[in-house]
């Protein structure tokens, strides 16, 4: 795990709670991320309410870094159940950077104020979890990476069917997937795409370190 940045106290330097003057550029920060990354059409207004139900203080929680007056970064949570389970926890609904300022230490700095935000909750008595994933076709080995660094691995989050967008990208990837079956077959191994194997190291990995306490 990675050197936390946070206080114990105010979290981390230059991350603030959302406000509502804030949601205009939080909107245009996730419009360039469903450009990037999302799989299924937006609806706005959707959107806009998720925003809403954290600045408004509903149960969700939104943190922001601004570059001089200018918002760059952002992360939002929500506070949410299992559908098995009354017990509650952080989920998180987004976590990105401007890709003018990927250069940065911002994304490193969400991702500690999320552990913060867990002890803030843990410190007056609520054990509220944070939890998080990599849903991403671009940069997926690096984007595990990097959470590993932070976050223990909960397993994997995998997907079959074309979606609404995105569709030639997860096709490419269904084709790979069944060459890769194929050859693998063929030469009786069991090797996998590259992001899927940074998982089962990073999950070795981490057997392997629990096995030393």
């Amino acid at each position: 795990m990675s050197k936390a940045l946070y206080d114990a106290e105010t979290g981390v330097p230059g991350v603030r709670l959302a406000t509502k003057r804030d949601e205009g550029e939080i909107f245009g920060l996730l419009l360039l991320m469903h450009a990037e990354i999302g799989f299924f059409t937006m609806d706005r207004d959707k959107v806009i309410g998720a925003i809403q139900w954290a600045t408004e203080r509903k149960g969700g929680i939104i943190y922001v870094i601004e570059e001089g007056s200018r918002v760059v970064a952002t992360l939002g949570m929500v506070i949410a159940r299992e559908w098995y389970s009354e017990d509650e926890f952080l989920n998180e609904r987004w976590c990105f950077v401007h890709p003018d300022f990927r250069k940065s230490d911002y994304l490193r700095k969400l991702l500690e104020q999320a552990k913060w935000t867990h002890h803030w909750f843990k410190e007056r008595g609520k054990l509220m979890p944070f939890c998080s994933g990599v849903t991403s076709l671009q940069r997926t080995e690096a984007k595990i990476r990097l959470f590993a660094r932070h976050f223990v691995l909960l397993g994997g989050y995998f997907g079959y069917g074309m979606a609404a967008r995105q569709q030639e990208a997860v096709a490419e990837e269904v084709r790979a997937i069944e060459e890769q079956t194929r050859k693998s077959n063929a030469a009786h191994t069991r090797t996998v795409r590259p992001a899927v194997e940074t998982v089962i190291r990073v999950g070795k990995r981490q057997e392997q370190e629990e096995s030393y306490v």
